[in-house]
């Protein structure tokens, strides 16, 4: 399952500190899963996608790219 016309392509919603719903988000998740924590691939892809947009605030993928994917939701760093 993708969220856009690339296979790698990831749904993230955004949430302000509040749990008040901002933006949703395509983003491609163009990092392997090999062995390490899927919570690191996902907040490295963040970085790279938001290039410091959006701190403060609690990002959600839902259906992360990978074979044995689960939820993730993270507190991306900084202040809203």
């Amino acid at each position: 399952m993708n969220y856009s016309d690339k296979n790698n392509s990831v749904r993230v919603d955004f949430f302000r500190p509040s749990g008040k719903w901002y933006t949703t988000e395509a983003v491609l998740w163009d990092e392997p899963f090999e062995g390490g924590l899927i919570h690191n691939v996902f907040h490295s892809v963040l970085k790279r996608h938001l290039k410091g947009r959006m701190s403060g605030m609690w990002a959600l993928c839902l259906e992360p790219y990978h074979e044995h994917a689960f939820p993730l939701m993270l507190k991306l760093p900084g202040e809203p």
